[in-house]
């Protein structure tokens, strides 16, 4: 499966640099993985789009819309991760917020019937939950940890995956992602 990961951008010495963490290779192995530079407009093809993590800025959420566009189009399915989980539900006109204590922690979260410990590196969450998406996860505290589409193979997820020793998702999302090897 081809699969394109957004990236977060960075300043050195004045100058912008495209981000993506090496582990995504890993979280992704056996897939072939694609780094989408933040260029407003891009020509894009993949079976997969992963809008990742980190800080947003102008460049990249423009290219990241420009993306789901494209995902929308061709009927690609998405996974936002942190950053592109918010931007999912952004998108789909639900309200994110300010949320205290989930900076670089870990925390237990409820999904499909079972406790998962899962790494937080935000001060983010989700106020409202966007038109058309359904509750996955959620921490004790009831914060929505993760959403999925009720109609599109659109999944959101605020942990980061490709940090965690076995990488966590929802069950459907592994499933698509398995039923890639047969």
């Amino acid at each position: 499966m081809k699969i394109a990961i957004s990236q977060r951008q960075t300043i050195i010495n004045d100058r912008t640099y495209d981000c993506l963490e090496h582990t995504w290779h890993k979280t992704f192995k056996g897939h072939d993985i694609y780094p989408i530079p933040n260029i407003v407009h891009l020509d894009l093809e993949c079976d997969l789009l992963v809008l990742s993590g980190g800080e947003n800025t102008q460049e990249r959420f423009l290219t990241e819309i420009n993306c789901y566009n494209y995902a929308m189009v061709t009927n690609v399915p998405i996974l936002g991760v942190c950053h592109g989980a918010f931007l999912l539900n952004y998108v789909y006109d639900g309200l994110n917020k300010e949320v205290k204590g989930h900076q670089n922690t870990t925390h237990d979260i409820e999904m499909e019937g079972e406790t998962f410990q899962v790494n937080s590196y935000h001060e983010a969450g989700i106020y409202t939950l966007g038109k058309t998406l359904d509750i996955v996860a959620t921490d004790p505290d009831g914060n929505i940890e993760a959403f999925k589409h009720n109609t599109l193979e659109h999944w959101g997820i605020v942990w980061h995956p490709e940090r965690m020793e076995e990488p966590l998702f929802p069950s459907d999302f592994r499933k698509f992602l398995d039923n890639d090897y047969q």
